[in-house]
């Protein structure tokens, strides 16, 4: 930890995060037939009808399996097919929403003040480092702490004499 954020950490009584730490990386958009202008709030109607329309013809009860053993024995495959082309489509519907409710989230003007906050505090941060790392810096910091203390040197023997 360097000197500016254990300077902030003693103010403020916290250790500062980074940036990364509130940005949140997602895979591609899975429902890449919703439209850019829908992937708000107002999408998750259209993305409820889409799992609606997906798992519809699963809801209908079956009369039972027909057939001999073999013919049973591909209905059961095509069932359960059926059910994880369902388990799919409410996958990418639940990825989706959350993507969805994150970025509406990330878009409230009190978590933009804290990502901007947090990335001035870093880059001044980064600015100090340099600064204190730096050769003159220091050349001129030990000049300064000699002036002061012959300074009081001097004002001190004035003050006696």
């Amino acid at each position: 930890m360097d000197n500016l954020t254990q300077a902030h950490s003693l103010l403020f009584g916290k250790s500062v995060a980074d940036l990364a730490e509130y940005k949140v990386e997602f895979p591609a958009f899975p429902l890449s037939w919703l439209d850019k202008s829908k992937r708000n709030m107002e999408g998750l109607r259209e993305i409820a009808s889409h799992l609606h329309t997906k798992t519809a013809a699963g809801r209908i009860s079956r009369a039972g399996f027909v057939g001999e053993a073999s013919e049973m024995e591909k209905q059961i495959i095509r069932n359960l097919i059926e059910l994880e082309q369902q388990v799919y489509a409410q996958t990418d519907v639940l990825q989706s929403a959350i993507q969805i409710m994150v970025t509406e989230h990330e878009r409230r003007i009190s978590q933009r003040l804290k990502r901007t906050a947090i990335g001035v505090w870093n880059k001044a941060r980064s600015y100090g480092n340099r600064l204190w790392e730096s050769p003159i810096f220091k050349v001129l910091g030990g000049l300064s702490t000699i002036v002061f203390v012959s300074s009081v040197i001097a004002w001190v023997v004035h003050q006696w004499k």
